[in-house]
């Protein structure tokens, strides 16, 4: 994530708010390093920090509530991001991450009501989301103190969860009884959360126009968002982008690929690595370049290796987010996203930025951003061969890679990280800590 933190700070109209806590609760796990200090991902430090900056003097100090990493997996990430109370910052750990449901039921539980309710008493607001987890319901167990103790609260909600399970039936990944626990049980309990919400939170925030659409009934409370990293210094400047098409409509240049993030099963990228083939196959010399790390690294190496694919598709490690990265990035044409399940990658927004367009499966999220930008290909999922067939497309026609191109980097600047978190400062100034306007 990005430090930037030029957020304009709203005087308090002297409310009690400023006086109380901003409680936020997450899954990702923290890791407490004593009773003043804790590490957590690094980029979620610098949101905290800029969190903090956005609500001096409407807050008294931030409440992170978050799951327990363990020490052999704290000892594995160096690079996590330390927090210590002297900056308002403060960690109320709940359960060890890796616990089964039943040690959260029968060991955590009964501790974990009168923990919540001692700081939910403490907030002035209190920031949650969804439970997908039904087994481990944190979010849920805090968010019905919440709403007893008619504490003024703002929901995440970031990823349109109501696909999955017949997507995951469908790619043959999870049994019939998977299938059927996860339409029957976990998915109408996830469903009701976000209904419960909408009706009894003070904002609701949805990573969806669809979801907005569904649940939010006209409640200008409920808003549609965007969660982007990207400042407007990365954005290419006019001159950039000028050079950026001249360089793109080049078609004797061999059309030249991207995937950043992490290497994970439901990315799909396995699927990528099959439409090179493809479209290889078919006499278009389409490259792929993999950046990243993770657990599916070594399968996708022999599936290019067994495809003789190791000329045109290679891999790098991770590369650190900012300017090595986007420098980087000028050497490709597009950028792939091409997962299993809804996801909503900030890396395709750090492609728009660059001038990158975006070649995708058409999932919920990406039709969306098709819409929204006019910068993104889709291709049905979960094919390969329709995969192939939208790189061919592009590599065909750069006068249609080039107006992506340009209107990546309009949209890129229209929606940067300081722009959204100035919105989402500017609603919840006004649904949730304007107390006049609080029932």
């Amino acid at each position: 994530m990005s430090n930037e933190t030029s957020i304009k700070v709203v005087p308090s109209r002297g409310n009690a708010a400023s006086s109380g806590a901003y409680v936020i609760a997450v899954t990702a796990p923290a890791f407490r390093l004593s009773d003043t200090a804790f590490a957590i991902e690094d980029a979620f430090s610098y949101h905290l920090r800029e969190l903090k900056l956005q609500l001096e003097g409407h807050v008294g100090k931030i409440i992170l509530v978050a799951p327990e990493l363990s020490r052999e997996d704290f000892d594995r990430n160096p690079s996590l991001g330390v927090i210590t109370a002297d900056e308002g910052i403060e960690m109320v750990p709940t359960y060890p991450v890796n616990a089964s449901a039943k040690e959260f039921w029968i060991r955590h539980v009964p501790r974990l009501l009168g923990v919540f309710s001692r700081t939910v008493r403490q907030a002035a607001v209190v920031h949650t989301g969804m439970s997908h987890d039904i087994w481990r319901p944190m979010l849920l167990l805090l968010n019905i103190i919440t709403w007893a103790h008619r504490k003024r609260s703002l929901f995440f909600v970031d990823i349109d969860f109501r696909r999955n399970t017949q997507r995951f039936r469908q790619l043959g990944i999870w049994s019939r009884k998977s299938y059927v626990v996860n339409r029957l049980l976990h998915d109408p309990l996830r469903w009701f959360q976000v209904w419960l919400a909408v009706r009894l939170s003070s904002l609701v925030l949805l990573k969806s126009p669809d979801l907005v659409r569904d649940f939010g009934g006209g409640r200008a409370s409920v808003k549609n968002f965007l969660d982007t990293a990207h400042n407007a210094e990365q954005v290419l400047t006019d001159d950039e982008l000028a050079q950026r098409l001249t360089w793109l409509s080049d078609d004797t240049r061999p059309l030249q690929l991207v995937y950043f993030g992490r290497l994970v099963s439901y990315k799909g990228i396995n699927l990528a690595i099959d439409a090179i083939r493809i479209a290889r196959s078919r006499g278009h010399d389409i490259r792929l370049m993999i950046i990243g790390d993770g657990p599916e690294l070594p399968s996708l190496q022999r599936q290019v290796d067994d495809a003789k694919l190791s000329e045109a598709v290679t891999f790098i490690p991770a590369v650190k987010y900012g300017e090595p990265l986007f420098r980087l990035l000028s050497s490709f044409h597009a950028s792939i996203a091409c997962p299993l399940v809804e996801d909503t990658p900030r890396s395709a927004f750090d492609s728009m930025a660059r001038g990158l367009p975006i070649a995708a499966f058409n999932l919920d999220y990406f039709n969306g951003l098709a819409e929204m930008s006019g910068a993104v290909s889709t291709a049905e999922w979960p094919s390969a061969e329709k995969l192939a067939t939208a790189f061919v497309a592009l590599d065909k026609d750069r006068a249609r890679l080039t107006e992506h191109a340009r209107k990546a980097v309009a949209f890129a600047r229209a929606n940067t990280q300081q722009i959204w978190m100035e919105r989402r400062h500017a609603w919840l100034m006004e649904y949730v800590l304007d107390a006049r306007r609080h029932r």
